[in-house]
């Protein structure tokens, strides 16, 4: 199963992520994209909120899911600070050999993925003398404002000044901070083919350990997707929250669930990405049926509430995240159970 969802957002009055403070400025951060203009292309620097700030969003809701389910979790990650064991004292501390040559490569990646379950689905790099790298089962990229309505993006400072008695007034600075607002856009996938299952394929194997992975692989399955599902509903990433709580609308969004091949759905950047989807599904299909003399299953479900998807046949629709959520779930639940 490989499954990808892109959003559109309707975002005002956001400090998601910000960069660099310089002297009393706290500045967000601002991304170079392209833009088409009528003379050809033009490059346009736009307010951005990472892809490791919502990486590390979807991963805290992997830990909360994980203690659902008592599931591995290491100190750091329960505590949001995924060092995933970057170096040997990290190996050390929970036990794990360090790797002496190549054939015991794949004993350490089955050791680190029975200690914490954010490494099976979010991947990890030990780099020593025989480095250990497990490739994330998820992606995602750059929240960025949509290219067709690139227009509708702004970036201005808002000055505030922060209160002190009066008998202490040289503690009321002033401050600066920038906010964006703009209809954002980012894409998320994730594979399931590698939960429970070392990615290294050669060198000794933990017969026991291994067999103890499969053994968790339904249910770390079901935390990955319930940490999805909290993603989809509270979108739980970003900065500056308690005093910029951004006004954020979700305007539309298109996932695709897709076994036997890997389906990528088409960017938000204008609203006919969920029409442009539904047609490219339908030719990939064909295209796999061709090459390959099977059709892989392929199922599409859409967030809309800009008119995205009116008219389209092939796609499921509902109106708000919850449904959405709750969709995607049902589908990935019905595909495992087909699967086994």
């Amino acid at each position: 199963m490989f499954m990808s969802i892109s959003f559109r957002l309707l975002v005002n009055l956001e400090s998601l992520n910000s960069v660099e403070s310089i002297g009393n400025l706290v500045r967000h951060r601002t991304a170079p994209i392209v833009v088409a203009t009528e003379n050809g292309y033009a490059i346009r620097f736009v307010p951005a909120i990472s892809g490791e700030s919502l990486a590390h969003a979807y991963q805290i809701c992997l830990v909360d899911e994980a203690k659902r389910f008592n599931l591995p979790l290491t100190e750091e990650s329960e505590r949001g600070e995924f060092l995933k064991f970057a170096d040997e004292s990290l190996l050390t501390k929970y036990g794990i050999p360090i790797p002496e040559n190549e054939n015991q490569i794949r004993r350490a990646e089955v050791q680190v993925l029975l200690k914490d379950v954010v490494c099976d689905v979010g991947g990890f790099l030990y780099a020593g003398d025989f480095p250990i790298k497990r490739t994330s089962l998820f992606q995602v990229g750059y929240m960025v404002p949509a290219l067709k309505d690139v227009k509708a993006t702004a970036l201005e400072t808002q000055f505030h000044v922060r209160h002190a008695p009066s008998s202490m007034k040289q503690y009321q600075a002033p401050y600066n901070v920038e906010v964006g607002s703009a209809i954002y856009t980012f894409t998320f996938t994730m594979s399931f083919d590698y939960v429970a299952k070392p990615m290294t394929a050669f060198g000794e194997r933990d017969e026991a350990g291994e067999k103890e992975l499969m053994g968790q692989r339904d249910t770390r399955i079901k935390a990955a997707v319930a940490a999805l599902a909290s993603f989809i509903t509270l979108l739980p990433f970003g900065a500056k929250k308690s005093r910029f709580m951004p006004n954020l609308e979700y305007l539309s969004a298109v996932a695709a669930c897709c076994e036997g091949a890997s389906f990528l759905v088409s960017p938000g950047n204008d609203r006919a990405f969920v029409k442009e989807t539904v047609e490219r599904a339908r030719e990939f299909v064909s295209l796999m049926e061709r090459i390959r003399g099977s059709r892989p299953e392929l199922k599409l479900v859409s967030l809309d509430k800009e008119g995205a998807a009116e008219g389209l046949d092939g796609i499921e629709v509902v109106k708000n995240p919850e449904a959405f959520a709750k969709r995607i779930v049902g589908v990935i639940d019905e595909a495992s159970k087909v699967g086994k």
